[in-house]
């Protein structure tokens, strides 16, 4: 089955696009067909101001795929739990951080 992958930067370093905005950190939008999958939230709520100004729903999440620990990669979580509660938040690596 070949489903189309969307690879969305929502946050990074630089912005290239009015409406946007930069900061320290990284966090990607990946679509795989019908699923969504944060890949990294950025440091803040940035995460969730910029997926709204791209037309993106973030409510509809499945998961959130942590590459690390480091608050510029996690900070955004408790922002997008808040509009996407279902979401299972998982380790690059393996191991379910919900639990």
């Amino acid at each position: 089955m070949n489903e189309c992958v969307r690879i969305t930067v929502l946050v990074e370093n630089s912005v290239h696009r009015p409406g946007l905005m930069a900061e320290h950190g990284l966090s990607f939008h990946v679509q795989i067909g019908r699923h969504n999958i944060l890949f990294d939230t950025g440091q803040t709520e940035l995460v969730v101001r910029n997926a709204k100004a791209l037309g993106l729903d973030l409510s509809q999440l499945e998961a959130i795929v942590l590459s690390h620990g480091h608050y510029d990669h996690t900070g955004g979580v408790p922002a997008i739990l808040g509009i996407a509660p279902k979401a299972r938040v998982e380790k690059a690596m393996g191991s379910n951080l919900n639990s």
